[in-house]
């Protein structure tokens, strides 16, 4: 109970929930959900997941594969938010970083030097 208390006096932060940095990025993806292949976009990435836009048609907890359109590089996640805008993905793989380093990459060279760039918020 000690510890509730020094959270809601201000002694204590709640820590941030994100284990991996996130970068803005922007590249056309597919999401395949139960057989269907819908085209989206890449939002921001980390290696612990993606945001999409728009919003993807499918429930909190489906199973997806992500997949980068041009070089075909996937990544298979659980759908872990979504709202009006986007939805939301967390990656399964532990080896995710190498996948979306490919992505920042190819993201960067297609939009100018955009994509890769950390996110401060």
């Amino acid at each position: 109970m000690n510890w509730l208390k020094r959270i809601f006096s201000g002694l204590e932060r709640v820590a941030e929930r994100r284990r991996y940095p996130r970068y803005p990025a922007s590249a056309p993806l597919e999401i395949d959900v139960d057989g269907a292949t819908m085209e989206c976009r890449l939002d921001n990435v980390s290696a612990g997941g993606v945001r999409l836009t728009p919003a993807v048609t499918v429930h909190m907890g489906a199973m997806v594969t992500v997949r980068h359109s041009s070089s075909g590089l996937a990544l298979q996640g659980r759908v872990v938010g979504q709202d009006d805008e986007s939805t939301r993905v967390q990656f399964d793989s532990e080896d995710a970083g190498i996948v979306v380093s490919s992505w920042l990459r190819m993201a960067s060279e297609t939009d100018g030097g955009e994509g890769g760039q950390r996110s401060r918020g």
